[in-house]
Parts: C-alpha cells; sequence; structure tokens
C-alpha cells in the first residue's frame, strides 16, 4: 500500500484545533504581555510607595517575591517571543505565555500583601 498509515504521522496541535491560535497570534500575545508588565510594574511602584508613606514607613513582606515574579515574566515573555518555532513547540509557547501573564499579574498582587 503507497498510504502513510495514520498513528505514524503525528499533526500539530495548532492543526488539530481548529480553534487554536497559530503560532503568530500566540508571539503577538506575548508581546502584549511585555506592555502589561510595564503597567504592572507600573502598579507595583504606586503600591510600594504607598504602603512605604503610610502606616510604618516601609513596603510589604513580600516585596522582593514581587520583583523576583515581574522579572521571570520579563524572561519567559522574551523566550515566548523570540525563540523559533523549531526551538519550542506550539504547545510550550502558548504556556509560556499563560506564565507570562500569570507572573505579571502575580507581582503587584503580591506587593499588595501587608500583614500589618
Amino acid at each position: 500500500m503507497t498510504t502513510p498509515d495514520p498513528s505514524s504521522t503525528a499533526t500539530p496541535v495548532a492543526a488539530a484545533d481548529p480553534f487554536a491560535p497559530s503560532t503568530a497570534t500566540v508571539r503577538i500575545f506575548a508581546g502584549i504581555g511585555l506592555l502589561l508588565l510595564a503597567l504592572a510594574y507600573g502598579a507595583f511602584i504606586v503600591i510600594v510607595l504607598g504602603q512605604s508613606y503610610s502606616g510604618d514607613g516601609a513596603g510589604g513582606p513580600l516585596v522582593e517575591e514581587a520583583q523576583w515574579s515581574m522579572g521571570l515574566s520579563a524572561v519567559v515573555g522574551g523566550l515566548a517571543l523570540c525563540l523559533p518555532s523549531t526551538a519550542v513547540s506550539h504547545t510550550a509557547r502558548r504556556g509560556a505565555v499563560k506564565l507570562q501573564y500569570a507572573l505579571a499579574l502575580a507581582g503587584p498582587a503580591l506587593a499588595a500583601i501587608d500583614f500589618a
């Protein structure tokens, strides 16, 4: 027979799911996530300065963790945006963009936590 075995031919995730975003769309969302990160960092600064000027004059206990979260968001977003399709699978790129958004939004949320 000249027809290939259907179990041996693997279809990419983007081709198998008609509702999955394309790689270009995922890269656009990674770029938008970097812009969201700039807004999240602005919110982080406002929250930390508000905590410093009111109360005991110190920021919350999770300020460093919030900075790490936003820094890792930038790294993950940059990797999802810049790595070629041969180096990263489509599913991993989509997961990286979801992680990028979660880390960017976790930064101001962690900075807002104040146990005092």
